[in-house]
Formats: C-alpha cells, sequence, structure tokens
C-alpha cells in the first residue's frame, strides 16, 4: 500500500507543476439508484471552485464559483459486462443554462485483483447564442483495492482515469485530454469517499490550456 501511495503523491507533484491556467476545487455527489429489468439511474451533482487563474483575469477576482452541473443517466445493463444509457446534464454558468444530451456504451473487464472499464460516449451542447457542440469521448478507468484482491467495506482502494474528448462546433475541431488519479475508501455497503487530482488539457489543438482540480467525492448506492 505504501508504494502506491507514493506513486499517487509523485503525481500529483507532477500535475501541480504543470497547471499553468486554472487550480481549484471539485467536490461531487454521485448517487445509484436500481430498478427493474436491470435498469440503474446515476445521478451526479458537481461544482466547480476556482482558487487561482492565470493569466489573472480582468476583474481581479480569480477566486469564484464557475458552475454547477446536474447530470443524469439511465442505464441498461445487457449483461454482466456491458450497459447501454442514455442522459442529460443541466449546467449553471455565467447567469445562465446550458443543456446536454448524453448517450454511452461501457464494457467493464475484470481482472486479477483488478477491474479495467471502458465507456464511449457521445453528447450534444445546447447553449445561447452558441454554435452546436458535438463530442465523441472515450475513457478507460482502471481500480485496484491497495490489500486483498477485491474492494471490500472499510478498505482502500485506487483509480486512475484517461479520457479523450473530441469536439466539434461550428465546423472547427478541437480536442481535451483529461488524467485522474484519486484513493477512495468504502463505507459500508453503500457508499465512498474518493480525493485526488483531476487533470486536464483544453483546446490542445488552438491554444493549449493546463487546468488542475482537487476532487473530493461521494458516491452512494441506494
Amino acid at each position: 500500500m505504501k508504494g502506491y501511495l507514493i506513486l499517487f503523491l509523485l503525481m500529483g507533484l507532477s500535475l501541480v507543476a504543470s497547471a499553468q491556467n486554472q487550480f481549484g476545487i471539485l467536490p461531487v455527489i454521485n448517487t445509484s439508484f436500481k430498478l427493474q429489468n436491470d435498469w440503474k439511474i446515476n445521478s451526479k451533482l458537481e461544482g466547480r471552485q476556482l482558487l487561482k487563474q492565470h493569466p489573472f483575469p480582468a476583474d481581479k477576482n480569480d477566486r469564484v464559483f464557475e458552475r454547477l452541473d446536474l447530470e443524469v443517466v439511465a442505464n441498461k445493463a445487457l449483461n454482466s459486462a456491458n450497459d447501454v444509457g442514455l442522459g442529460y446534464l443541466i449546467r449553471r454558468e455565467d447567469g445562465k443554462f446550458i443543456h446536454r444530451f448524453i448517450q454511452q456504451y461501457a464494457y467493464t473487464q475484470k481482472l486479477y485483483s483488478s477491474k479495467l472499464s471502458h465507456r464511449f460516449r457521445t453528447d450534444e451542447t445546447l447553449e445561447k447564442d452558441e454554435a452546436l457542440q458535438l463530442r465523441l469521448r472515450y475513457r478507460a478507468s482502471w481500480e485496484k483495492p491497495l490489500s486483498g484482491l477485491q474492494v471490500d467495506p472499510e478498505e482502500f482502494y485506487l483509480k486512475l482515469n484517461n479520457e479523450y474528448l473530441g469536439i466539434l462546433q461550428d465546423s472547427k475541431g478541437n480536442m481535451e485530454i483529461r488524467g485522474l488519479a484519486v484513493v477512495g475508501y468504502t463505507i459500508g455497503e453503500a457508499n465512498r469517499i474518493e480525493t485526488g487530482f483531476d487533470y486536464r488539457m483544453e483546446d490542445v489543438f488552438t491554444k493549449l490550456k493546463h487546468k488542475l482540480f482537487l476532487n473530493i467525492g461521494f458516491y452512494h448506492n441506494f
């Protein structure tokens, strides 16, 4: 376990050194509801609090609550490893609402003492006075217990995510790359807490931006 924690710390320090444009906090509350016929509803409430920005904002206030998202996705399990889903996200940012429609497919591989998940997602974003934004996303997620062969109650685990986003808006293409490294802890059978670093490279093909957030998440299964 000590080896994983040292690796996690080194990754965090490397990400801090790379965060040139924004640093902040991402608090997340994620809930899951099981329904009949292999349906499940996932909801996520996520905020973004900026603590540091470069270059310094024109209004001389780099500590702002930037946005609040509510995302709801209905998933249908096809079997023990595959599921498909449809969802909707509403965002409050800069005094206006942004709407996003989501379609996704996910596949989970159970490995020895860990699991690897793949998620393919498309989404369409509608915003007032802006052209329709289309995105194609792929995310790989690896989760491993820090002791034992599976994540049990009252145990720590490590989770690593890597995501690539292709973006098309107003006939112009762009790309975003994300990396997430968190340590989690299970509380009983239904609850988890996670904290770690969320690093993002935005506008890769134009004016590259580096953003780093401290991710603090709470997960509950009903």
